[in-house]
């Protein structure tokens, strides 16, 4: 009886190293880009993304924030992996600058006379959710930034490809670490939505891409839906509207504090 289980068990083992592994290229037949891992998006985002120094960009955005309806605009000037200046505009008229680097926020509210300086963490405060600057730059561009260094985890949805920092089958908030979710689509390795989770705040931000297309010859969603979540409670809803980009080759970014201005509360 022993000899024959051996031999069943050395029968089976055989089978097993015979068995071909399905790539997920031959699980979704559909999906064009299903056997990419996240060396490959990296590669085919730098291929494809927007080449330039200095970037303008108009926008007109509505928000709900602390349960007020906004409608405004905001002009952007990014300077490549540096830094993002934003005038906030309602009517017309400049309300509110904001100046940020990889380690450093101004923020100016002419309207009501104050100000704000201090580095870039201060940032969750005045949002009240974690954005990490290399998300804010890629915000409207639309460009993949992986936040976490390992592979990560992968799986395929169709028509979608998600990519994770923590496997799909746990809870969201398992630790204090900054978990990042991002998903593409699977004819083009566009992407559409993108998740940072704060375990140590237990915050959220999702951000969603919509009607892609060119403008000012540039490819690029012109919509965009950014979300800011604490659990059941919405922090910040905002739909933008790309209206114009150009890029330059130098541009300024002016942020002045007037003599009368007094520091910004910020709690």
């Amino acid at each position: 009886m022993w000899k024959w289980l051996f031999i069943l068990s050395i029968a089976l083992v055989g089978c097993k190293t015979r068995q071909k592994l399905i790539s997920d290229a031959e699980l979704h037949p559909d999906c064009k880009y299903a056997g990419y891992d996240k060396k490959d998006v990296l590669s085919n985002s730098d291929s494809n993304e927007i080449d330039f120094t200095w970037l303008k960009i108009k926008t007109k955005v509505d928000a709900e924030f602390n349960d007020q309806s906004l409608i405004f605009q905001v002009q952007l000037r990014i300077r490549k992996d540096s830094l993002v200046y934003a005038k906030i505009s309602k009517s017309g008229f400049t309300d509110v600058k904001l100046l940020a680097t990889h380690d450093t926020i101004i923020l100016v509210d002419k309207l009501n006379k104050q100000y704000f300086s201090g580095d870039y963490s201060s940032l969750e405060k005045i949002l009240g959710i974690s954005v990490p600057f290399d998300v804010l730059q890629n915000l409207l561009l639309g460009n993949p930034t992986f936040l976490y260094e390992e592979e990560g985890f992968k799986k395929i949805v169709e028509p979608l490809i998600s990519y994770s920092s923590k496997r799909f089958d746990l809870e969201l908030f398992v630790d204090t670490l900054i978990h990042q979710v991002q998903s593409f689509t699977c004819d083009s390795l566009r992407l559409s939505t993108v998740g940072v989770l704060d375990g140590r705040t237990k915050k959220e931000v999702w951000i969603s891409y919509s009607d892609f297309g060119d403008i000012n010859v540039y490819l690029l969603n012109k919509k965009i839906e950014l979300k800011g979540i604490e659990g059941d409670k919405q922090l910040i809803l905002a739909d933008i509207e790309i209206k114009r980009v150009k890029a330059f080759p130098k541009l300024d970014a002016p942020i002045e504090i007037q003599d009368d201005f007094k520091p910004m509360e910020i709690k």
